[in-house]
């Protein structure tokens, strides 16, 4: 099991115990209570999504035959003998993914039970919402071009194809 695996075991088991706490010791808080149907929502999401963004979708990709995968030069690294290794390398950023998933909706799961415990921080719980979801944004955008840096252009002579320019097209 890479540590990339064990630490997203380690915040799913933690995400379960956050929301065990939520539902036994603000559950019953009124304000919570009257939005029941959210926190079943988000208790939902926050079991399962990470999973399926995670060690799920490997688990997906790995039954399929070819595709799936959608990054530059995938026809070369997700095809024929080179897919399975492609696989392997590419499940560590998965998990990782499934992790960095894990904490933001954490965090949305803290910030839903912080303005409902106390509504007079609804302003700086939006606020803090704000920050939180540029922080996932900018947080994946790292995530991705590590993947895209993962797998590179193959060289010409192992693609089998010779580089090319594109013809010009014609001006208007």
């Amino acid at each position: 099991m890479t540590p990339q695996r064990r630490l997203f075991l380690v915040t799913w088991l933690a995400s379960l115990a956050a929301l065990y706490q939520v539902w036994t010791q603000y559950g019953a808080l009124p304000a919570i209570a009257d939005e029941r149907g959210a926190l079943v929502a988000l208790s939902v999401v926050l079991t399962t999504t990470p999973w399926i963004a995670g060690p799920g979708l490997t688990y997906l990709l790995r039954r399929r035959a070819s595709g799936g995968v959608n990054l530059p030069h995938a026809e070369y690294w997700f095809t024929g003998e080179r897919r399975g290794p492609s696989l392997d390398r590419l499940s560590p950023y998965l998990d990782s993914f499934g992790t960095w998933l894990q904490v933001f909706l954490i965090a949305v799961l803290a910030l839903f039970v912080f303005e409902r415990v106390d509504p007079r921080a609804a302003s700086a719980s939006a606020l803090l919402f704000l920050g939180l979801t540029m922080a996932f944004l900018g947080g994946t955008v790292w995530w991705v071009r590590r993947v895209m840096a993962a797998f590179p252009q193959p060289e010409a002579a192992t693609r089998g194809v010779k580089d090319f320019r594109r013809p010009r097209r014609p001006g208007r």
